[in-house]
């Protein structure tokens, strides 16, 4: 009789481990589910997000500050709306703000005009007949 090498799978290994992973063991220890940003509220604040890195870096900051600020307001109201999750509330609210006061704008100020300007001064100044 030859003996045949074969290869023995031990159900009771994976029986086990599945039982390990789904059955439990008698008592009800149930980890919570983590909470979830919703999608529409995730892809939302990710874009308005994704826009101020891209004003960001074509170094436009009074647009990134103005998207930011959107953002902040658009954070706030999904907050309000009970649209973000409590264990997130916090934090993300907090991350906004922290973003908008890094963000610096300076406005360009344009030299002052010293050309002549079409009807500056007419009528100032002059006295018209019978102004007395």
């Amino acid at each position: 009789m030859q003996r045949r090498k074969t290869r023995t799978k031990r159900p009771e290994l994976g029986a086990a481990a599945f039982c390990l992973a789904g059955c439990g063991s008698g008592s009800e220890h149930r980890v919570a589910p983590q909470p979830k940003l919703p999608a529409p509220v995730a892809s939302a604040l990710a874009s308005r997000s994704d826009e101020v890195a891209q004003a960001l870096v074509g170094g436009d900051q009074c647009r990134a500050l103005s998207l930011a600020q959107q953002l902040q307001q658009e954070t706030i109201s999904a907050i309000n709306a009970d649209r973000v999750p409590g264990a997130f509330q916090e934090r993300l609210g907090s991350t906004v703000a922290d973003l908008l006061s890094r963000i610096q704008c300076v406005p360009t100020v344009k030299p002052p005009d010293r050309g002549k300007h079409k009807g500056k001064g007419k009528g100032k100044g002059k006295k018209h007949k019978g102004d007395d």
